[in-house]
């Protein structure tokens, strides 16, 4: 089984990526199955005259932290032609040149232990249905509709906890014996770690039409939702008390002191919610 992990990241992302290819190499150790690493570092979204720091470091120190994903086979490329603008081109880029078994999303502010790669791939051999999606459990987030997905040790937490846990805490509390359950709904996060398989992803693709950032995870769910109505066996499972956690609470980046970043997030979020409704039109029509 192959397993690509997606990975998009902005040159102020640097130390947190960095961290999780310490992780990724800890948990190397449970890993027999073929994993890639595709990382693109997008250096389109900064003004570098104005920036005091140079694209130079980070690209050194992207090409830097290749070195402890020596255990796998590694995509490293570095974007300044605008091709890639966001975390949607990156995707949509590695599911339509790739054809791994499974993809994974991964944002590189995510916390997660060192073995959730390992019980994600294991999980995805005991998956009947070809299109499915694997999902971490998480702390309590924004409202009710995410308790689906969160681990019982969080859910008796107010809503907005995700503000106030220390997301590296997960780490060292045992949430409880790991097992596997289907759920009824689709909800998962982009980058939260999903492993997702590669058969849905080319189907549902993501549209040209979103641009270059936004609302493809929440596409992929109204993918899903229809394709249960035209009968077509599609699933989401989650692990049960295998956790991970968004890092909301050490969010403050001493880069961005020193980086004129252009931040173009809620236009690209507009233009693919104009969309939304014609692709997933589209996709009806499709299937």
């Amino acid at each position: 089984m192959t397993t690509q992990i997606v990975i998009h990241l902005l040159p102020h992302e640097i130390d947190w990526f960095e961290w999780q290819a310490k992780q990724l190499k800890i948990g190397s150790c449970y890993i027999k199955d073929k994993i890639i690493v595709d990382a693109t570092l997008n250096l389109n979204l900064i003004n570098w005259e104005k920036s005091s720091i140079s694209k130079q470091y980070f690209i050194n120190k992207f090409n830097q932290i290749k070195q402890y994903f020596d255990w796998c086979e590694v995509i490293f490329e570095i974007n300044e032609n605008n091709i890639c603008l966001g975390i949607d081109d990156k995707r949509r880029t590695s599911i339509r040149n790739y054809s791994p078994d499974n993809f994974v999303y991964l944002d590189c502010d995510l916390i997660f232990k060192p073995e959730t790669l390992s019980l994600l791939i294991d999980s995805a051999k005991l998956v009947e249905e070809e299109y499915y999606i694997i999902s971490p459990q998480i702390p309590k987030l924004w409202d009710f509709t995410w308790d689906v997905l969160v681990n019982d040790i969080y859910l008796k937490e107010s809503y907005g906890f995700e503000k106030n846990i220390d997301p590296y805490s997960i780490l060292n509390v045992d949430h409880g014996e790991i097992s596997l359950s289907p759920i009824d709904v689709f909800k998962f996060g982009g980058g939260w770690f999903n492993l997702i398989s590669s058969k849905l992803l080319k189907l549902t693709d993501v549209p040209d039409s979103f641009g270059p950032y936004g609302i493809d995870d929440t596409y992929v769910m109204g993918c899903c939702d229809l394709m249960k109505q035209k009968q077509i066996k599609v699933k989401q499972y989650i692990i049960n008390n295998l956790v991970v956690a968004e890092n909301y609470k050490y969010r403050d980046n001493p880069y961005s002191k020193y980086l004129d970043i252009i931040d173009k997030q809620t236009e690209y979020r507009l233009q693919a919610h104009l969309q939304f409704s014609n692709e997933l039109n589209n996709f009806l029509q499709k299937i």
